[in-house]
């Protein structure tokens, strides 16, 4: 007989605060919160409650989309190269190559 063990959901379930991604919704309260506290007036209210649901509300669809949007998101930037070292083409500099030739018929080797 095989033996089965059960595996429950809460031991493998993101960790989400809200319904999104815990620590994008907790670092944007904490800027929401300390942009409202630093600014002290109604302006600071205003905006610090408009940037609170500004981020908690993509979160939350994203995090339903995905929990792990983030990590993969994050995870990716460090294989995008953002630095293309130029590269010269036969083209570029006509006179200079000594190993090519323009023709009427296209470009020419010599050899």
């Amino acid at each position: 007989m095989l033996r089965t063990v059960p595996i429950h959901r809460s031991l493998h379930r993101t960790n989400t605060f809200l319904g999104g991604d815990r620590e994008m919704i907790m670092m944007a309260a904490l800027v929401a919160i300390t942009s409202i506290a630093i600014g002290q007036n109604l302006i600071s209210l205003v905006g610090g409650v408009v940037f609170w649901f500004a981020v908690l509300i993509p979160a939350r669809k994203i995090s339903k989309k995905d929990p792990k949007m983030r990590d993969v998101f994050l995870a990716s930037l460090a294989f995008k190269q953002r630095y293309y070292p130029p590269r010269s083409h036969i083209l570029a500099n006509i006179k200079q190559n000594y190993k090519a030739e323009l023709t009427k018929g296209g470009m020419k080797y010599k050899g």
